[in-house]
């Protein structure tokens, strides 16, 4: 098993690898609009925090997984930080500790360039047991809120 180097976006050489990453996750999220995405990495980009916040993860120089997260202020102002799911091929989630390495990454960057002791993570209740074990290994507790959705 060769090993995970962990690097941060590179919009030169990254862009159309992350893209196909992202396209090759549609087995966990649904259809995928590659434009939406294109346009939110742009607008990562003009902010040096959030396009270093962009965590990479290569095996042999091939990607292999990403990691993201965004904040926002809510209507009181207090600040919400979201670690999304972490994006992996199938073939290459399997016991190479990927998703692991990209999550205690993104916790890192998040505590020291950040200064965000606090975040919310998405795990689906069904499906994504790996992701979920992650969690609980590192500490991530179940939350007291209950998250509804509805389409419009």
């Amino acid at each position: 098993m060769s090993e995970i180097k962990i690097t941060r976006y590179d919009p030169r050489k990254d862009k159309e690898e992350l893209e196909n990453l992202v396209k090759d996750f549609e087995y966990r999220l649904g259809e995928v609009d590659l434009g939406k995405f294109a346009k939110e990495l742009e607008a990562r980009l003009k902010d040096l925090r959030l396009r270093n916040s962009m965590v990479l993860a290569r095996e042999e120089e091939k990607l292999v997984g990403a990691g993201f997260f965004s904040i926002w202020n809510d209507y009181l102002g207090r600040q919400t930080c979201v670690l999304h799911d972490v994006i992996v091929r199938k073939e290459d989630a399997f016991k190479k500790g990927i998703e692991e390495s990209i999550v205690r990454e993104v916790f890192s960057y998040l505590t020291k360039t950040m200064k965000i002791d606090s975040v919310t993570v998405y795990a689906k209740k069904r499906g994504d047991t790996n992701l979920q074990s992650i969690f609980m290994k590192l500490g991530v507790k179940k939350s007291d809120w209950e998250l509804y959705e509805k389409s419009l």
